[in-house]
């Protein structure tokens, strides 16, 4: 080689050397320390392992770093020096990786004032391969951090060897241009509902009656309520038209006389409502119950009106059992899930069997029921697979995948598509990534309901939209987190929402701790990692706009319980202090009249006396356990208030309890009958039984289900771990819609 070639090649590649340690010193691991490489430190859970500099293979110059790990956890290698950074900017770190059996992930640390603030900032994992090949990783700095470092991560049986780590400023990366949605809905698609009138004997020997007011009913509208006997007229009850509620008490009614009652608009000749039937006698409120064929159990309910009568009608998914795809968690499937749609008068329609594709499991079997092609009648969108493709073990990891398309009446397959794929889950634990599955419902061009299709929850996310229409599925747009920044990696919750958080009348995708707009790009992420609990409503009614409140399962310094903008992801107020694991649905619902808006409650899943109840501008109201980390909450009594509902007892918050006792697992908590308060939707064994209030009401409002938010909450109740359904306003500061006669 010519000298003066070589000469400038060497001055050449010092200058690289150079720069490149201005940022991570010893990044080509030229510099020995005893086995290791100066300014590098290894770590391992199990104390397994090592990371040893070496002169037998590299990339460049004359040594390279070995990492060996033997142990089933995880493992680190970390760099000492610390990088001055600000919020905002963006870094590139690459290095070059011979990843020869496991998977090796360059990661970028944000640390805030010495104490780490986020553990990947951004990251790339390069194997297994056999071969030297360069990874990137972009990182954005988000706020409060002020310094970062690059570490290696990796678990389980490692070989690989690693050289020439850089880390150096760069652009921050340009999202993603995409046009909004045009879907087939010319105005908004929407339920028709009939009165829901429910008649229900009371403890006290009368009947209570309820039924819905429509949002398109006018204010001043009163209401007649008729009775009959059997082979009776129908008579009037009521001595002046109803506005005040919708709600009636026939005290006149006579013990063991069965009635039929109807409703109808006041002084109008309207038209009466569907009747409904109630025997007086003096017993306890008893539930609705629709008789299922054995002594089954259903895991899952999806509530739509399937053949078009106005009325709810439900699927549900049994057995209710459930197999988790972590691998402590995991078993052998003993049996398959069947889908099983009923009519409301308890008529069974069809079953389906979601076969051995499909192990028994929520992520694995997500489904939601709902009108999406605007015809007047639900379909029911389910993951499916072919066949048996089982593996030895008895898990599913090959095999054609599906998204479905059921008729609702008939069960029958209208139309299918695939799944978005399984493919890019690798290393140790791909199969429990890969497991995760969710469906939801949004109405992305503020018209049309689009099915939302969700693969990932912990690192990557894919999320698919489609529009149902004449028989076909329509792809809208497929969103990854791997062509986002590192902020969107691994923000996935257990649930999903749909609502429109920028005002524009389009609906964004809540996923977790990230939001997606309607368009299918990043509007924005927290950074957070994964919530187990996030609701999507307005909890603060002295602000504008939607709030989200977060508990967030992966260890945080700070903000582990959060409020954040809805539109921004701006966090208006966090806890200050380190949580490890706030596990569970915990809660978000106005249960307390002293303060407005919402109040949220979190907890520690490994410490019994971290417990804490908020008010919706993040003063602590209470530290006391409340009937531990997932109490549900239910419209019940007159007041707009929820009252709890832990144990299958109701109470209000700080009160005595009321007499309605639900048994059996609480599957939805929805506004499916009645006036606007909700019901208790149950599983028990060979039995659905819905829970209804017989308490009178003081106002009356429209049915809830006419509320966006509130109604795609309900339509998720159908797949993942149940949460119960928001609004997107605060009802103790909206006006009821009440006239007084």
């Amino acid at each position: 080689m010519h000298m003066g070639r070589l000469f400038t090649g060497i001055l050449l590649l010092s200058s690289v050397c150079a720069a490149a340690e201005l940022t991570v010193p010893n990044g080509s691991f030229e510099d020995a320390a005893d086995t290791g490489a100066l300014h590098w430190s290894w770590w391992s859970r199990t104390k397994q392992g090592s990371a040893t500099r070496t002169a037998d293979d590299h990339h460049s110059l004359g040594h390279s770093v070995c990492i060996r790990h033997d142990g089933p956890r995880d493992w680190a290698y970390s760099n000492g020096r610390k990088t001055r950074a600000r919020s905002g900017q963006a870094w590139r770190a690459s290095a070059w990786v011979r990843a020869k059996k496991g998977h090796v992930v360059l990661a970028v640390v944000a640390l805030q004032g010495g104490q780490t603030l986020r553990w990947d900032i951004g990251s790339a994992q390069a194997g297994p391969t056999d071969k030297w090949g360069r990874i990137d990783a972009v990182a954005e700095v988000p706020d409060g951090c002020d310094h970062i470092y690059v570490r290696f991560v990796g678990d389980g049986d490692t070989l690989a060897w690693v050289d020439d780590v850089t880390l150096a400023p760069t652009t921050p990366p340009k999202p993603e241009q995409k046009p909004q949605v045009q879907g087939y809905a010319k105005q908004r698609v929407s339920e028709a509902l009939d009165r829901g009138l429910v008649a229900r004997p009371t403890a006290d020997g009368k009947v209570y009656l309820g039924w819905r007011l429509l949002a398109t009913d006018p204010a001043q509208l009163g209401f007649d309520v008729l009775r009959a006997t059997a082979n009776g007229q129908p008579a009037r009850l009521n001595a002046k038209p109803i506005t005040a509620t919708t709600d009636f008490v026939d005290a006149t009614a006579a013990a063991g006389t069965r009635y039929r009652y109807t409703v109808r608009p006041a002084g109008q000749g309207g038209k009466p409502s569907r009747e409904a039937w109630a025997t007086a006698a003096t017993q306890e409120p008893s539930p609705i119950t629709l008789r299922l064929q054995g002594d089954v159990t259903f895991q899952k309910v999806g509530i739509a009106d399937l053949d078009g009568d106005a009325r709810y009608d439900f699927v549900v998914k049994v057995p209710n059992a459930n197999i988790d795809p972590w691998y402590k968690y995991w078993k052998r499937s003993p049996d398959t899930y069947k889908l099983e749609a009923w009519r409301h008068d308890g008529t069974l329609l069809w079953r389906h069997d979601l076969g051995w594709a499909i192990e028994r499991g929520i992520w694995y079997s997500p489904y939601v029921v709902y009108d999406f092609d605007g015809d007047g009648k639900a379909e029911v969108a389910v993951k499916t697979g072919e066949g048996d493709p089982r593996d030895a073990e008895g898990k599913v990891q090959s095999g054609p995948e599906h998204l479905t398309i059921l008729d609702g009446l008939t069960g029958k397959p209208r139309a299918q598509t695939d799944w978005p794929s399984r493919d890019a889950f690798k290393g140790r634990h791909g199969y429990n990534y890969a497991s995760r599955n969710q469906l939801g419902i949004a109405y992305l061009d503020g018209k049309t309901p689009c099915l939302i299709v969700e693969r990932g929850t912990y690192n990557i996310i894919t999320v698919v939209a489609y529009e149902f229409h004449a028989g076909k599925l329509r792809k809208l747009w497929t969103w990854c987190n791997k062509r986002e920044s590192r902020r969107y990696w691994g923000q996935g919750a257990h649930w999903m929402h749909a609502a429109d958080v920028d005002g524009d009348g389009r609906d964004e995708v809540v996923i977790g701790s990230a939001v997606i707009d309607d368009n299918g790009v990043g509007l924005w992420s927290t950074g957070l990692g994964h919530p187990d609990h996030c609701y999507v409503t307005d909890a603060d009614p002295l602000r504008p706009g939607l709030e989200i409140y977060y508990g967030m399962e992966t260890r945080q310094n700070r903000n582990g319980m959060c409020l954040v903008d809805a539109r921004t992801g701006k966090i208006l107020w966090g806890y200050g202090q380190k949580t490890f694991h706030i596990h569970s649905s915990g809660l978000c619902s106005d249960i307390d009249p002293a303060h407005p808006g919402a109040e949220c409650y979190s907890g520690e899943r490994d410490y019994k006396d971290k417990r804490w109840l908020r008010d919706a501008r993040g003063n602590v109201l209470a530290t006391t356990d409340m009937g531990g980390l997932a109490p549900r909450a239910v419209h019940w009594d007159a007041d707009p208030q929820r009252e709890l509902l832990r144990s299958g007892r109701i109470s209000n918050y700080g009160g005595g309890q009321l007499p309605t006792r639900a048994e059996g697992h609480i599957a939805a908590i929805a506004d499916i009958l009645g006036d606007w308060r909700e019901e208790i939707i149950t599983s028990v064994k060979g039995e659905l039984r819905i829970y209804t209030t017989t308490i009178p009401a003081t106002d009356r409002r429209p049915c809830l289900m006419h509320d966006p938010v509130y109604r795609a909450d309900v339509v998720h109740a159908a797949m993942g771990y149940f949460q119960v359904p928001m609004l997107s306003y605060d009802i103790a500061s909206t006006r009821p819609k009440t006239t007084q006669p």
